[in-house]
């Protein structure tokens, strides 16, 4: 077979796998974005807050209670009445248990400081802040935690996307470059 005849059925080859990698990368993430907004359509019809609170739906309470869970410091207020304390108290323990299972990383230090918070609603709140703080201090360590390993899988993701869509993008300028080369 003479050079210009292997080139041609090297270049045919090449765009046949290149062809095969694009479908392939496609489909994946067609697959991915439909999968998740599959996922997100699930989570929004249950009512799912999550962290972002984006949801308008949810009660504006259940936020303020939210945000505390996950980034701030789960307080009774000494402006609340004892019954207000406690019933304050118990929401934060129904919520947090409500959103993790037993498998949860911070499901025992959240527990112990709210249990604390509970056991103590009666306490002003500086007295209640120092029977507290060594719980609390596990607890937000937890949460921290968790905050930063979800950051990074998200970046993980990202970056791992990233490259897909690069590769598929030079996969592609190489498929044009090989069928301008047939076409001459």
């Amino acid at each position: 077979m003479p050079p210009q005849g292997r080139y041609e059925e090297y270049s045919k080859k090449e765009i046949s796998f290149i062809e095969t990698e694009l479908k392939d990368w496609f489909l994946t993430r067609r697959f991915g974005m439909e999968r998740n907004m599959a996922v997100k359509q699930a989570l929004d019809g249950s009512n799912f807050s999550g962290l972002s609170n984006a949801n308008a739906a949810v009660d504006p309470a259940q936020k303020v209670l939210w945000g505390d869970l996950v980034h701030n410091k789960p307080e009774l207020d000494d402006c609340l009445s004892t019954n207000g304390k406690q019933m304050k108290s118990d929401m934060y323990m129904k919520m947090f248990k409500d959103s993790t299972d037993l498998d949860h990383p911070c499901r025992l230090p959240g527990t112990g400081y709210l249990r604390c918070l509970q056991d103590n609603f009666k306490d002003m709140s500086k007295t209640r802040s120092m029977k507290c703080a060594s719980f609390f201090g596990e607890f937000d360590a937890c949460r921290q935690a968790m905050v930063a390993q979800q950051t990074q899988a998200v970046e993980n993701a990202l970056v791992k996307q990233d490259i897909a869509d690069r590769r598929a993008k030079a996969l592609f300028e190489r498929r044009s470059i090989l069928l301008d080369t047939q076409e001459h």
